[in-house]
């Protein structure tokens, strides 16, 4: 996922800061949008379909900002690796069905729901990255529940 080469693509001429500057712009306002439209529907009156989509949206944000770091092909090519194939397709079914589930039934808890299980694959998704990350975190998880 990381190859900082000078691909012909999209973010292929694109500098090595020019990169990290895009994906942490991009992660940063895909939090902070997650963050505050939590915040605002805890604290107020906020509509269930306008908070699942703004939510959806700055998560897709945080994973587009990914694509800086390799290329938008690169990146799609690692999400169908073995260990990530469930975990990314968990993760766009939940925000497809987030914005559903909000829209057809306006239900808070299940939205609420479906926002726990993208984030939980957003994770998961994310530290296959990391060498050896989910086997760290299932062995994390072992103990937790012993």
């Amino acid at each position: 996922m990381f190859s900082f080469g000078k691909e012909k693509t999209l973010c292929g001429d694109l500098s090595y800061k020019t990169r990290i500057i895009g994906w942490l712009a991009c992660s940063i306002v895909g939090m902070v949008l997650s963050l505050i439209v939590s915040l605002v529907f805890i604290f107020s009156d906020f509509d269930v379909v306008a908070y699942a989509i703004l939510y959806s949206i700055g998560q897709i944000l945080s994973i587009a900002g990914t694509c800086f770091l390799s290329t938008p092909a690169g990146h799609c090519k690692d999400m169908k690796k073995k260990h990530r194939i469930i975990p990314s397709i968990v993760y766009f079914l939940s925000i497809i069905l987030t914005i559903v589930i909000a829209a057809a039934t306006q239900i808070a808890g299940l939205v609420l729901l479906f926002l726990i299980i993208q984030v939980g694959a957003y994770y998961w998704y994310t530290i296959s990255f990391i060498p050896f990350g989910q086997t760290i975190a299932k062995k994390l998880c072992q103990c937790c529940l012993e």
